[in-house]
């Protein structure tokens, strides 16, 4: 026996989880769709280039720079030879 559906009955079984789903695929697709497009390998880049922590516009005046430290200091090591503190050599 085949039972007839109502209105109230096609709204709860079948509305209420098709909402549901819309929802969840709308909340899991907001942020691509708000990101806007991406790129994409073999395609042109579209996107003005970006030096992140680069130059600054304006040149530093030479006369306002401050004053370096003098060269480190050389140590004598174990077999007499003069070196110097740290460097490329990981002599240190």
């Amino acid at each position: 026996m085949i039972a007839e559906l109502s209105g109230h009955s096609l709204l709860v079984f079948v509305g209420i989880p098709v909402l549901v789903i819309a929802v969840v695929a709308l909340l899991t697709f907001a942020s691509s769709i708000a990101n806007g497009p991406r790129y994409r390998p073999g395609l042109s880049w579209w996107a003005p280039p970006v030096w992140i922590n680069g130059p600054t516009a304006t040149k530093p005046d030479p006369a306002n720079l401050p004053e370096l430290d003098p060269a480190p200091a050389a140590t004598a090591t174990a077999a007499g030879v003069a070196r110097t503190i740290g460097g490329a050599s990981a002599s240190w």
